[in-house]
């Protein structure tokens, strides 16, 4: 079932988008879906795992272990890259853990894109040390997010956050809420 995106930090979204969650035993296939001509970063095939691509068009998924205070923030792009992080507290990066595996797919059309990752259970287990009890979030950039003074109606969240900020794993829901 596809979820709309319904706001935006700045009220009611700009574009069309909307995010699905499939469980499908060994994994988590997480899809996002926006009615625009997609703004990407530039990058070659050779830098397909990139870090900073909220700074285009990405979506994102955020899992995060409330008993082990773990949290795991994974995007993807319109084109198909991907990124993800393992986080031991908000915004403390696991430099110990490696990065989970992940797959993905893309889809182009002339009214807009379509971006999937996949990762399984077996990777989230590795690096949250748990799959129990599981909260999440799914958050969208549309036109890009620098680094100074984001343009509010280009973030959008599932989750409604107390703050301009997408790393707050304590306001985060239940998995099964954005399923």
């Amino acid at each position: 079932m596809w979820r709309q995106f319904e706001t935006s930090f700045a009220g009611p979204p700009k574009h069309e988008a909307a995010y699905r969650i499939q469980d499908d035993g060994t994994g988590m296939l997480v899809s996002f879906m926006a009615s625009k001509t997609p703004l990407e970063l530039k990058m070659s095939f050779l830098d397909f795992i990139v870090e900073g691509l909220w700074r285009a068009d990405c979506g994102e998924l955020w899992l995060y272990s409330p008993s082990t205070g773990r949290y795991i923030e994974i995007n993807v792009a319109p084109n198909g890259a991907w990124w993800a992080c393992v986080f031991s507290a908000p915004r403390l990066r696991d430099e110990e853990c490696e990065r989970p595996k992940c797959d993905t797919t893309r889809a182009d059309s002339k009214s807009g894109w379509l971006s999937t990752i996949y990762v399984s259970w077996d990777e989230i287990r590795r690096c949250l040390q748990s799959t129990e009890d599981l909260h999440a979030n799914v958050t969208l950039i549309l036109d890009g997010c620098p680094d100074v003074d984001p343009p509010l109606e280009n973030l959008h969240s599932a989750v409604k956050l107390g703050a301009v900020d997408f790393h707050r794993p304590h306001e985060w829901v239940p998995l099964a809420d954005l399923m």
